[in-house]
């Protein structure tokens, strides 16, 4: 059975554009004025957008860091709350932008972040391209419809160092935002007669990447089940559950 795995490369673009000096600047300073470009286009198989995850940040959502040639933040804050009268020394500079955090794993907690390095003349003006992409990892759950029929609960969830990530409860479509280094998908379903559980430990994950873990039963009556996922198929044997326990 062949999953659906989607290779994502989601971009945007910080568009920073060097604004010449007026004469009343000293020589060699100069102005920086600072906007974002949403680019929604998501290169996979199946041609989506970044909107089919999550809402998309907008220009006032994502903050900077500009340092200069000696790695020192000469400024840090919401793009928004950026000044453009505020005049730069000629120079090196390297500019970082971010919207959300790493370490804000769940369901609509996209993580975005990127740099490029630009220079500063006396009286030059000039534009600098920051590409900024996704940062963490997508994650999502889908079940077959004899899955479905099969199992009249189940829950699914992802947890790492037995803390609880995120929950996909039974009929949940929505992607979750994780850190793909490391987390594990925990299992409950509910039979007619008896309840199972297993778990399935998964590493490495590439960020900019949704991966979806697609589960169907191997027969009716059997006590196992199939889970595709990165263009494998494995076979699970699942372990009775007392929920009395």
């Amino acid at each position: 059975m062949k999953m659906k795995h989607l290779k994502t490369f989601f971009g945007m673009l910080i568009l920073i554009a060097a604004v010449s000096c007026n004469k009343a600047q000293q020589a060699g300073d100069g102005h920086v004025s600072f906007g974002v470009y949403n680019d929604d286009s998501v290169v996979d198989v199946t041609r989506s957008a970044v909107s089919s995850y999550t809402t998309l940040p907008q220009k006032g959502d994502f903050s900077i860091d500009i340092k200069n040639a000696s790695s020192q933040t000469v400024w840090k804050g919401n793009v928004g709350d950026w000044d453009p009268a505020m005049p730069l020394l000629a120079g090196n500079y390297s500019v970082t932008a971010w919207y959300g955090d790493i370490e804000e794993e769940g369901f609509d907690k996209p993580y975005f972040t990127g740099s490029a390095s630009f220079a500063i003349a006396g009286g030059e003006t000039k534009s600098v391209s920051v590409p900024v992409s996704l940062g963490n990892t997508v994650v999502m759950v889908s079940c077959t419809e004899a899955f479905r029929n099969y199992y009249k609960n189940y829950t699914f969830k992802l947890t790492r160092n037995n803390a609880e990530i995120v929950t996909f409860a039974k009929g949940e479509t929505k992607a979750a935002f994780v850190d793909g280094y490391k987390f594990t998908l925990e299992g409950v379903l509910e039979a007619e007669t008896k309840t199972y559980d297993f778990t399935r430990e998964c590493t490495n994950l590439d960020p900019a990447t949704a991966y979806t873990f697609l589960f169907d039963v191997t027969s009716t009556g059997s006590a196992s089940i199939t889970i595709s996922f990165n263009h494998k198929v494995e076979t699970v044997e699942l372990g009775d559950y007392e929920l009395n326990d």
